[in-house]
């Protein structure tokens, strides 16, 4: 069973060589293009904005037809027909106050865009950064594969000669068997980074990626100018000023629109002729211009909105207050697990080193005297788990500066 496993792995590797390489970068770039999160916000924000020209709209004009039962008698005529037509004007720039809350939501809309696409990125990056460990790994593993294969045929040779027993050789097998176990391991784990990256850039579920390696970042980063850049300019932190300037837009309309409106209007009916006599103007019809005012006077609920907005704009500085330390107690928790990768990448490194020099040592003992075997097999396996502990590390040190930069770059 774990030989097939580990044949599909391979055929998949080809598989992968075969499709396309993808470079971090273009991975980010397909998230952009493609992502229907993404999508789904900007045209939520378009929506918004075709709200600008409704909420300006002036009221409808209002039309009316009357054809009395009893036709009053006018000294001119019965009165036949009477239309009626009136339109009604908001208060000057209540209707431009009223495009502005519009506007000021939609920028909050935007905010919500940027912030999205900040956690598509790092959702991106971590699976990339996990395909790139399992590709370290992969090669570790073949690597120690090869060297136990050496020590298998040593001891062989060994156990040939009479020099050696057949348990050391058994021994280095079941060393080989275990990393042929964690060979066959790796398929699923890759599969499933796939599976996250390409539901991300809207790619087939089972398409191969076949990652780049990549240099770790040093980071320098200032907290403090990290601190002002990010009061200004940070998306969720935007987002928020743009719901406390709409609270504040609504407001000014709110204002406005307890101003009263002015009206304009016509009545026009329309006079039958008298025949019982013919009076001068006998059948004139009747034109009416006027004029009209509606006043607000019942103030409360104009009261009531402004209050709520003002209530609304002290909760929205709370929450603002509250994320900044939030994100920024985040972003000291990330820089402190990059210095701390970085110093066990340094450990490592130097662990590798010293192991290796130790193992060739105990190698070359072995083969000429047949001698410390145990230790041979013990120092070989340390190897391995140094090298996977500094895999590991790089990793851990790329998902910390992929959070880091969550905070950081926008």
């Amino acid at each position: 069973m774990i030989r097939k496993l580990v044949l599909l792995y391979f055929i998949m590797c080809i598989g992968a060589f075969s499709s396309y390489g993808q470079s971090l970068d273009s991975l980010l770039q397909m998230v952009v293009e493609n992502s229907p999160e993404l999508k789904a916000l900007q045209t939520e924000y378009d929506a918004e904005l075709m709200k600008v020209n409704q909420v300006r709209a002036l009221p409808n004009m209002q039309f009316g037809v009357g054809i009395p039962v009893l036709p009053p008698e006018t000294r001119l005529g019965p009165q036949i027909m009477m239309v009626s037509a009136s339109q009604m004007f908001p208060w000057f720039g209540t209707r431009k106050s009223k495009g502005d809350v519009i506007i000021a939501m939609s920028k909050a809309k935007y905010e919500r865009i940027s912030a999205k696409r900040l956690v598509l990125f790092n959702k991106i990056e971590l699976a990339y950064y996990a395909l790139i460990e399992l590709k370290e790994r992969e090669g570790i593993i073949s690597s120690m594969l090869d060297q136990f294969k050496a020590i298998e045929q040593s001891a062989l040779a060994k156990q040939e000669s009479g020099n050696g027993s057949m348990i050391n050789v058994l021994r280095v097998r079941l060393s080989q068997d275990e990393l042929q176990q964690q060979l066959a391991e790796i398929v699923p784990l890759r599969e499933k980074q796939f599976a996250v990256i390409n539901a991300l850039t809207l790619a087939p579920w089972n398409t191969p990626i076949e990652v780049q390696d990549l240099n770790v970042e040093v980071l320098e980063i200032d907290l403090e100018e990290q601190h002002k850049k990010l009061k200004e300019h940070y998306p969720l932190l935007r987002l928020i000023d743009a719901e406390i300037s709409a609270s504040k837009t609504r407001q000014l309309a709110n204002k406005k629109m307890g101003a009263p409106m002015i009206g304009a209007g016509l009545d026009y009916a329309i006079v039958g002729e008298r025949t019982d006599m013919d009076p001068q103007f006998n059948g004139r019809d009747i034109f009416i211009p006027k004029l009209m005012l509606s006043i607000p006077l019942y103030r409360k609920p104009i009261r009531a909105i402004h209050e709520e907005e003002r209530l609304k704009q002290s909760a929205l500085a709370f929450d603002r207050e509250s994320l900044e330390q939030r994100v920024m107690g985040q972003l000291a928790g990330y820089l402190s697990n990059y210095h701390v990768e970085q110093v066990n990448r340094e450990h490592f490194t130097e662990q590798i080193k010293t192991t290796e020099q130790i193992l060739e040592l105990l190698y070359t003992e072995y083969s000429t005297q047949g001698r410390k075997f145990d230790e041979l097999l013990q120092v070989q396996n340390q190897l391995l788990m140094y090298k996977l502990k500094l895999s590991k590390t790089r990793k851990k040190e790329y998902i910390a500066i992929s959070n880091m930069k969550k905070l950081i770059n926008y």
